[in-house]
């Protein structure tokens, strides 16, 4: 009986608790599940780049810039 109890609590601990890692490569989208504080760079009424900060939504998506 005592073996059972240790194969079983080796087999609990092999199962850890379940969590997982998704790793989404660089360049791909992303959807919000919650609302994000960002700091951001805007455009201004002359085109210049200005620094801001903004709250993105819950289920608005995020990519990165291509670059210029």
């Amino acid at each position: 009986m005592r073996s059972l109890a240790i194969v079983a609590l080796l087999f609990i601990a092999c199962l850890g608790c379940g969590a997982r890692v998704i790793v989404v490569p660089e360049g791909e989208p992303v959807r919000l599940r919650e609302p994000v504080k960002a700091k951001v760079w805007v455009a201004d009424k002359d085109g210049r780049e200005v620094p801001a900060v903004v709250v993105l939504p819950a289920g608005w998506w995020a990519l990165a810039d291509p670059g210029k």
